[in-house]
């Protein structure tokens, strides 16, 4: 699976062009959420892997979603599980692009054990791709700083030539 910097990485170059009020934490945790439930339990005991892999599964995410809104205020309620489900949808959507070496994962669980991924990369090449995802984050990070420094600038000049 895509490790936490890939999950994170690849989240924040798909969100970060869009405006979001409010919901960008939201949707880093959500995008964190699946794995945050599940490994450091089964890295910590590992016999607790088939019970906790059930956490990885949208069902039980969405579960998590809606009993982790209701913890919210009720104003920020709608924003914030907005954001947790899109986060929730980017990681999954990372998943499923690997192969598996076991069983995978059974993303209609607990309705069928079966098992698909679209079987593109391996999880280790994730990691091979984390030094260009943050090359990738930092030029667009100091693009959007640039024309946030030059916008006003650039707004003056235009009464000029007008």
């Amino acid at each position: 699976m895509p490790d936490l910097t890939t999950h994170l990485a690849f989240t924040h170059l798909v969100s970060r062009p869009i405006r979001l009020r409010g919901t960008r934490v939201p949707v880093y945790v959500g995008a964190l959420l699946p794995d945050l439930l599940t490994r450091p339990f089964y890295i910590l005991y590992p016999p607790a892997y088939y019970v906790v892999y059930t956490l990885h599964t949208p069902v039980a995410i969405a579960l998590m979603v809606l009993l982790l809104t209701e913890l919210c205020a009720e104003e920020i309620r709608r924003r914030v599980m907005a954001g947790l489900f899109a986060g929730v949808a980017l990681h999954f959507a990372l998943d499923l692009l690997q192969r598996q070496l076991g069983t995978g994962y059974y993303w209609l669980f607990p309705f069928s054990w079966k098992s698909f991924a679209l079987g593109l990369f391996w999880p280790e090449e994730s990691l091979r791709a984390v030094p260009f995802l943050l090359a990738a984050v930092a030029a667009m990070e100091a693009g959007l700083f640039v024309s946030r420094k030059l916008r006003p600038q650039l707004e003056g000049t235009r009464h000029v030539f007008s």
